[in-house]
């Protein structure tokens, strides 16, 4: 087990074989093309974790008791494709056996391998994706597998993707794939009671039962998590994507997540790994009562 764990919970919380849920570090930026970092993002939200209290405030409740498991990192590759492969073989036991995982990246680019092995052991899987940016290049700085090119792998894995904060996109994913651009939930839908509702009904509409979600950490405004690889303005408020992460939660069957890009500063400036941490808390915080 790695030495550092979420939350530095008692021993009895952590043990693999009985906790349900798995921390996943996967300290990978092998496709990276602004600002470095991202590999050592899970090591810092995992520091902070144990500055956060062990109880939701918003629920009330020890998510924590059902057990917190904590990896060792995946460790990075040579090639992005060897890298594809490595993140798919130690996923997939995860989702043979109903755990539920949350993979800390890393770059956006670790997510259709878990993706890919997730959709073998759930069928009409769904992903829910946050981010600033649509992802959906073919390729970028020439390769299939670049973090620019996250989604647009996914929609080869399975064609019920959900994009949520969306607020950066190229030509080439317009002209490309003109239907799902068209689609997105941008963040002026979000901003006002009646808009969050309207948008909701539509994101549970278009989900199916079973749900993955990614969520890269500029899907939120950069005054709220600046410490990320590309940074885009006019983010998500913490309380919206709390709200939609609680309505999914509730009506869906979440099996697992991840949470990708954060690049921390190297200045003492903990405020987008300690969101980071408080995100995860929530993801399952909010399973654990949709369960019980």
């Amino acid at each position: 087990m790695n030495k550092k764990t979420f939350f530095n919970l008692p021993p009895k919380f952590c043990d693999p074989k009985t906790a349900r849920f798995h921390i996943v570090p996967i300290p990978y930026e092998g496709t990276v093309c602004f600002m470095h970092g991202t590999a050592n993002g899970p090591d810092a939200i995992l520091d902070v974790s144990d500055q956060m209290e062990h109880i939701d405030e918003e629920l009330q409740n020890e998510y924590w008791r059902a057990g917190i498991a904590t990896h060792s990192p995946i460790p990075s590759a040579n090639t992005p494709a060897e890298q594809m492969v490595r993140i798919y073989d130690a996923a997939r036991p995860f989702f043979q056996s109903g755990r539920f995982p949350i993979f800390l990246g890393g770059e956006h680019s670790i997510t259709p391998p878990i993706v890919r092995a997730a959709s073998e052991c759930y069928t009409n899987l769904s992903v829910l994706q946050f981010d600033a940016h649509a992802d959906l290049r073919d390729e970028f700085t020439g390769g299939k597998y670049s973090h620019a090119s996250a989604m647009r792998r996914v929609l080869e894995i399975t064609p019920h993707l959900t994009q949520v904060g969306v607020r950066s996109y190229s030509a080439e994913e317009l002209q490309e794939c003109p239907a799902q651009i068209a689609s997105l939930i941008t963040v002026p839908m979000l901003e006002t009671e009646a808009g969050l509702r309207k948008a909701m009904e539509s994101i549970l509409d278009r989900l199916t039962d079973t749900i993955y979600i990614t969520f890269d950490i500029d899907a939120f405004d950069p005054a709220i998590a600046p410490a990320t690889g590309t940074p885009e303005p006019g983010g998500m408020t913490w309380r919206l994507a709390t709200a939609i992460l609680y309505e999914v939660s509730r009506a869906k069957n979440v099996i697992g997540a991840d949470v990708v890009e954060t690049a921390p500063y190297q200045n003492g400036n903990v405020i987008t790994e300690y969101l980071a941490a408080r995100l995860v808390g929530k993801i399952m915080a909010y399973n654990e009562t949709a369960k019980t």
